[in-house]
């Protein structure tokens, strides 16, 4: 599926609109082939042209304006071996932290249901969290 073909018609507009605002002198001293590469190159940087969603809303208030950009499309930068393992090592840390982030989650919510329904594992211990959250949201 190519999600590009809804862009065919905007970017031969605005490249009649570049070749327009140009005087017809500097115009006729373009070659065919330079021609050719301009437009090439105003197609490959033509906004939207590498993104099969592209949404620019705009939020206002009052007198300002503010704008969101959400755009999906295939990756076709250039990444150094370098850029992609350091890229690499960032997600797997992410990925890491974020499980052990969520595993220590269900052990308090866990401690704490177990806390409320008054099971003590230790007879006369405790950590202090129960108490500290009914203290803090029970009251």
């Amino acid at each position: 599926m190519n999600c590009n073909t809804s862009y065919a018609q905007q970017e031969s507009s605005i490249k009649d609109r570049f070749f327009n605002s140009m005087s017809d002198d500097v115009l006729s001293s373009f070659t065919l082939e330079q021609k050719q590469e301009i437009e090439k190159s105003i197609v490959k940087n033509t906004s939207g042209s590498d993104h099969c969603i592209d949404l620019r809303p705009v939020i206002g208030f009052g007198k300002w304006r503010y704008y969101t950009v959400f755009i999906v499309g295939k990756d076709r930068r250039y990444q150094t071996r370098k850029r992609a393992s350091l890229s690499l090592l960032v997600k797997s840390l992410l990925i890491l932290f974020g499980c052990i982030g969520l595993f220590m989650f269900a052990i308090l919510t866990m401690y704490l249901i177990k806390s409320a329904l008054g099971i003590d594992i230790f007879k006369h211990f405790s950590f202090g969290v129960w108490d500290a959250f009914r203290n803090t949201f029970i009251k």
